[in-house]
C-alpha cells in the first residue's frame, strides 16, 4: 500500500506483537524494500498438511524518495512472491483509492508469464490473460474506516459486497473515468479471489496513534481487535494456502531460489518471467533432489551392507532386498523435493543410476565371497592337510605305507564337506 499508511503496524498486529517491523511517527518511510519476519508461523492447510507461513512487509508506495518505476518493481515482486497479497489503504474505496492502484494496470510491463517472442505488446497482452493463474488472493484492508456499510437503498451489506460494488465500472467517458475503469477491470481480471476488511482506528485519541506500538493490545478499541483477529483467522486458518506455480506448491528452498531469479531479473533491468524462472528453479531443485536421494541410498547401503556387523558377503536374496529398501527410501526423498516438468526425466535417470548400483553391489559382494571362500579353504588346508604333507610327521601321509592316497582323499572329502557348510558362495 501507500507509504505512511500503517502497513508495518498492521503486520505487527497480525504477528501478535507490539513491536516487530519498524514503525515511526514521522513522514519518512521506515521500511525499505521487502522485509521478511524471521520466524515463520506454522499452519495447517485445508487437506490437513502442515506448512510454514512467511510474513513479508513491503516499502510503501508513492514516497517522495522513490519513483514510480521503483514502486512498480516492489509491487511486482510482492505479487510474484505471495499467495495472499494484503493491500493497505486509508478510508473508503472511492475514486482516489482506485486511482492509487494505477500500478496494477502497469503490471503487464513488469511481469511476464512466458519468454517474449519479440513482439512485446502482443506478448504482454497474452500474458495478462493468464495472470490470474499465477497471482495471489487480493485482501484489501481499509484503515480508519468509519462509515456504515449500506447499499443505495440503505440496506446492510457485507464488506466483500462493498468491495465488489466499488470495483464495478462507473458511467462516464472522460479520460479520468476511463482510466479508473481500466484499473478496475485489470484488478478484477488479475486478482480473481478478493476479500475486504474495513478496520476502524485502533484508538479514538488521534495523538495516541503516534505511539501505537507502546499501547497494550487489550487497551485498543474492541472493534479494532475483532477485525484484526478476523484478518488473522482469514490469513492463518480459513484461507491459508501455499504459494503455487504451475500447480506445484513451493517449499522453502524453491521459494528462495525463485525469489533470487526474480530479483536477478529486476536488478539487471529486465522483466521477471514466471515460467523461465520456474524452469530454472525446478532444474536446480531436481538436481539437488537427485543428489540427496543418492546420499540417502548410499547411507542405507553403508548401514546395511558395510557395517561392522556385516563385513562378509551376503546371500544374494538378502542383498537384493537391502537394495530394494534403499531404492525406495531414495525415491521417497526425491519425490519430496523435486517438481516441475523435468522431474520425470530426473527420476528416470535416478532410477537407472540406482539400478546400476545393484550390479556394482553384486560384483563387490562376489569379490567378498571369493575372498571369504579362499580364506576358509586355506585355513582348512593348513589345519587338516598341510601338516600331514611333511615327511617328518610320523602321522603324515608318507608314514602310511599301505594307502596314503586314500587317507589324503578322505581328508579332502572332509574339508570339502566342512567348506560347503561354512563358506558363502
Amino acid at each position: 500500500g501507500l507509504y505512511r499508511t500503517g502497513k508495518s503496524s498492521l503486520v505487527n498486529f497480525l504477528l501478535g506483537r507490539q513491536s516487530g517491523f519498524t514503525v515511526g511517527p514521522t513522514v519518512s518511510r521506515c521500511t525499505r524494500g521487502i522485509w521478511m519476519w524471521g520466524k515463520p508461523r506454522r499452519a495447517t492447510l485445508q487437506n490437513g498438511d502442515t506448512c510454514w507461513i512467511l510474513v513479508l512487509d513491503t516499502e510503501g508506495l508513492g514516497g517522495l524518495e522513490a519513483d514510480s518505476s521503483y514502486d512498480l518493481r516492489i509491487f511486482s515482486l510482492a505479487t510474484l512472491l505471495c499467495s495472499t497479497l494484503v493491500y493497505n489503504s486509508l478510508g473508503t474505496i472511492d475514486e482516489n483509492a482506485i486511482t492509487s492502484l494505477s500500478f496494477v494496470a502497469q503490471l503487464t510491463q513488469h511481469i511476464r508469464i512466458n519468454k517474449s517472442d519479440g513482439d512485446d505488446f502482443d506478448d504482454g497482452e497474452l500474458d495478462a490473460m493468464e495472470f490470474h493463474n499465477f497471482f495471489p488472493t487480493f485482501a484489501w484492508v481499509l484503515r480508519d474506516f468509519a462509515l456504515d456499510l449500506v447499499d443505495e437503498h440503505g440496506g446492510s451489506i457485507e464488506p466483500d459486497q462493498y468491495l465488489e460494488s466499488a470495483l464495478k465500472p462507473q458511467v462516464g467517458f472522460d479520460e479520468q473515468t476511463l482510466e479508473r475503469n481500466r484499473i478496475r477491470q485489470m484488478l478484477t481480471a488479475f486478482f480473481t479471489e478478493r476479500k475486504c476488511f474495513p478496520l476502524v482506528r485502533p484508538v479514538v485519541d488521534e495523538d495516541k496513534l503516534q505511539e501505537i506500538d507502546t499501547i497494550p493490545y487489550e487497551e485498543l478499541r474492541p472493534e479494532f481487535r475483532d477485525t484484526i483477529e478476523e484478518i488473522g483467522d482469514f490469513l492463518y486458518f480459513h484461507h491459508v494456502k501455499p504459494k503455487v506455480v504451475n500447480n506445484v506448491a513451493l517449499n522453502g528452498s524453491s521459494f528462495a531460489a525463485l525469489c533470487e531469479q526474480y530479483i536477478e531479473a529486476i536488478c539487471s533491468g529486465g522483466v521477471p518471467t514466471i515460467t523461465s524462472a520456474w524452469e530454472e528453479v525446478m532444474e536446480k531443485e531436481c538436481e539437488d533432489a537427485s543428489k540427496r536421494a543418492i546420499k540417502v541410498f548410499d547411507d542405507e547401503i553403508d548401514l546395511q551392507v558395510n557395517s561392522n556387523s556385516r563385513k562378509g558377503a551376503l546371500e544374494v536374496d538378502m542383498l537384493v532386498d537391502i537394495h530394494a529398501r534403499a531404492f525406495k527410501k531414495a525415491l521417497q526423498m526425491f519425490e519430496s523435493r523435486a517438481g516441475g516438468e523435468q522431474a520425470a526425466h530426473y527420476q528416470e535417470t535416478l532410477e537407472m543410476t540406482l539400478l546400476q548400483r545393484l550390479g556394482e553391489l553384486q560384483s563387490s559382494n562376489y569379490k567378498k565371497s571369493l575372498n571369504q571362500c579362499a580364506l576358509v579353504i586355506t585355513e582348512m588346508f593348513k589345519t587338516s592337510i598341510e601338516p600331514k604333507l611333511s615327511d617328518t610327521n610320523d602321522a603324515g601321509y608318507l608314514a602310511n605305507d599301505s594307502s596314503p592316497y586314500e587317507e589324503l582323499q578322505r581328508d579332502l572329502d572332509m574339508i570339502t564337506s566342512q567348506y560347503r557348510g561354512s563358506a558363502r558362495v
